[in-house]
């Protein structure tokens, strides 16, 4: 059984979880969710380049583009928007993610083509998401039928929200810049990694926070990115070569169990950012995830956390990360860390205006989207004390 809510559905359960932290708010988060952010983050690789060439190259374009306030390798773009679009022409439906990209005018490329009716190169079409949501309009670059995992299926002319084309300018194919969403900047910022230490990022796939880190460190530290897939991990090793990353040492790993399997590895601070239920993320078109997930989710969670807390030298740091907005995933975590594993909140001592603290944790950072103008996120700094 089902909820409507917003004209999209969520089940019941995870409704419930959601309004354990949002009350009579959650109406108002759930429709925040399916928007973005009015302002879109890039990250500036400073070490191949400076905030006033991104400036510079943006507002050339005609895309209104700032520095952030705080965040001085955060460059915010505006989002322009929402805009009608032409519902005319066959339709090619995108899978979900890439739908959610061409909702802020990306191309569909050939991966994200889920299905399609009869077309044609050169034809008009209509972009749809799997449940029929109308996302963008353009030119049909392939016919039906036509399958790949490279190139564009098709060149987006109209879509409800607008964004320049981020990954085809010369900044990002130079490494200049990174796609990096403003609390996900944050969090390495609140990690505040120092040169010279050893730094572990659990989680590392697609590699931004890794990246960063490194950044912060001059590139003159030793960041080991542990992560299992050998297709991400593929993925995060041409990343780092694009944007000219050196002190980052990917591995293959579970994790999970870095304490059994690299027995004399010891950090000076761990970066957390676990598999989640990615609840936070918008623009969304829809919530696909159930209750059991969370709790699930949060079963996962734990497990790398206790890792953390064993490979983190004494008074070391932890900071724990998500994308997602529930009590499970996020405040649960820090209770567990607290009662079970040693570890002590943390102020972080670096904040951004909008973004509040965690339920029952002062020292935590919530970004609650029908507050502030970014996806839902949490962040939460951990010392070692025991």
């Amino acid at each position: 059984m089902a909820c409507k809510i917003c004209g999209e559905h969520y089940s019941e359960g995870l409704l419930a979880l959601l309004s354990e932290v949002y009350g009579p708010r959650v109406k108002a988060v759930l429709e925040s969710l399916g928007a973005p952010p009015r302002r879109y983050a890039v990250r500036v690789n400073t070490l191949r380049g400076d905030g006033y060439e991104v400036i510079d190259y943006f507002n050339g374009i005609g895309a209104e583009c700032r520095i952030h306030e705080s965040i001085e390798e955060a460059a915010m773009i505006s989002v322009e928007g929402p805009f009608e679009v032409d519902a005319s022409g066959n339709s090619i439906t995108a899978k979900k993610h890439a739908a959610e990209s061409v909702m802020l005018g990306s191309n569909l490329y050939l991966p994200g083509v889920m299905r399609m009716q009869r077309v044609k190169v050169g034809d008009s079409v209509r972009i749809e998401d799997p449940r029929g949501h109308l996302v963008g309009a353009g030119v049909s670059k392939i016919h039906s039928g036509m399958r790949g995992t490279d190139g564009i299926a098709v060149a987006t002319v109209q879509s409800k929200y607008k964004l320049p084309p981020i990954r085809e300018t010369h900044l990002f194919s130079e490494g200049k810049l990174q796609e990096q969403s403003l609390p996900a900047i944050l969090t390495s910022r609140v990690l505040d990694p120092q040169p010279g230490e050893t730094i572990v990022d659990m989680c590392a796939a697609p590699g931004g926070k890794a990246a960063h880190i490194a950044q912060l460190q001059c590139d003159r530290g030793k960041v080991l990115a542990f992560e299992h897939s050998p297709k991400r991990i593929e993925k995060m090793k041409k990343e780092l070569e694009r944007l000219g990353i050196r002190s980052v040492v990917v591995e293959r790993a579970d994790s999970r169990f870095l304490d059994k399997d690299f027995p004399t590895l010891r950090a000076d601070r761990v970066l957390v950012d676990p598999p989640c239920t990615a609840l936070g993320v918008r623009p969304k078109l829809y919530e696909e995830a159930v209750a059991a997930e969370v709790f699930s989710s949060a079963a996962f969670q734990k497990q790398f956390l206790r890792t953390a807390a064993r490979i983190v030298k004494p008074e070391g740091i932890i900071v724990y990360s998500t994308c997602t907005l529930t009590l499970q995933e996020n405040e649960d975590m820090v209770r567990f860390a607290v009662d079970e594993l040693g570890l002590e909140p943390e102020d972080p001592h670096f904040r951004v205006s909008g973004a509040g603290s965690g339920t029952g944790f002062r020292e935590c950072i919530r970004f609650d989207p029908d507050v502030c103008e970014a996806p839902g996120y949490f962040i939460a700094k951990l010392r070692r004390v025991r």
